[in-house]
């Protein structure tokens, strides 16, 4: 049920999303309960939570595929459920395109259905933005990969260039090449003026490196909502372990990249440090991948490690990160002091 939310004072935007109190049952199973959620205009926001905590189904009801059996919804200061719809775009669990059809042709097909405003060029201008150029265009929607897949979901979801965006765990099945090609993708749009993406997922390094807001979902209750400190003084580094550390590490120094940290020798299973700017986590991946090592673990943390406790590997950075304040949330839930237990 949508409900009406005045706007922001100042001349500000209303919030993109606004709930309040709501919830989704299936049988006797409750989904969703009293979910309070505010996502400010702009917002890059990670949705996290284990598997079946209950974010697909906000971002169903959020995408209008299923109605909440409680509690009111309200969507970028729209009062008109249809008017809000137009104007969001979403990828809910995987896309469901034709097969026989290329790239380009699902996407012309998706944009038809719509029946709103065609855009000349919007198919190709599409198309460059999730890189799908060429053959790839070209290729059947049956014989992509699922990366293909995944970035042509993100195409169609951007038809008609939507002010909302909602993403069901866009990474989820990917290699960790294609992890990062999505997560740049994903931080790119939400560069656009106005535009707010809600990204669901499980992986908390996937969310610290991509958004800038968070929101914990645990079963079926919104237990935290905040900023994630990281991205605002972004780690000048990652923590990284592979299936053979040794080489690994011959590999990114020869191509240029410092390492350190006691997986370095090759006799640790803690995992190293490497120096990379924000954005180019994915050279190092694909390195790797060349070379024949894949990361077992890839995510922020400090590049000079020569002074950190090894048992930390892979831990969030210091000063509060999400890691520490999701364990924190959950926790609270698990020993019955928030009432989403």
């Amino acid at each position: 049920m949508l409900e009406h939310t005045n706007a922001a004072p100042n001349n500000e935007p209303a919030p993109a999303v606004v709930t309040r109190a709501l919830g989704r049952t299936f049988g006797k199973v409750t989904a969703l309960r009293d979910v309070d959620f505010t996502v400010q205009s702009g917002a890059v926001l990670g949705l996290l939570g284990p598997n079946g905590s209950g974010k697909t189904t906000l971002l169903s009801i959020l995408a209008g595929f299923i109605s909440p059996n409680s509690g009111t919804f309200q969507l970028l200061g729209e009062t008109d459920h249809r008017r809000a719809l137009a104007r969001t775009g979403s990828l809910i669990s995987r896309p469901l395109l034709w097969p026989h059809l290329s790239c380009r042709d699902n996407l012309r097909c998706v944009q038809a259905i719509s029946g709103g405003e065609t855009i000349p060029h919007e198919v190709d201008d599409l198309l460059t933005t999730v890189g799908l150029v060429g053959d790839s265009a070209s290729r059947k929607f049956g014989q992509c990969s699922t990366g293909m897949r995944q970035r042509l979901g993100i195409a169609a979801a951007l038809l008609g260039s939507p002010d909302l965006l909602l993403l069901d765990e866009p990474t989820n099945g990917l290699d960790p090449e294609g992890m990062v090609e999505i997560r740049e993708l994903v931080r790119s749009l939400g560069q656009a003026p106005g535009r707010t993406i809600i990204m669901s997922s499980h992986l908390l390094h996937e969310v610290e490196l991509t958004c800038d807001h968070y929101a914990i979902i645990f079963r079926g209750a919104l237990v935290e909502q905040g900023l994630i400190g990281a991205r605002e003084n972004p780690s000048p580094g990652i923590r990284i372990n592979t299936t053979d550390n040794q080489r690994a590490v011959q590999v990114l120094n020869q191509g240029g990249w410092s390492t350190s940290g006691a997986g370095t020798s090759g006799s640790s299973p803690d995992g190293f440090g490497v120096a990379v700017s924000p954005g180019e986590e994915w050279k190092i991946a694909r390195a790797l991948a060349e070379a024949g090592v894949y990361p077992s673990f890839m995510g922020p943390g400090p590049a000079n490690t020569a002074n950190a406790d090894p048992g930390t590997a892979g831990a969030a950075p210091a000063g509060g990160g999400l890691e520490e304040r999701y364990l924190a949330a959950v926790g609270r839930v698990e020993s019955g002091n928030s009432g989403g237990g």
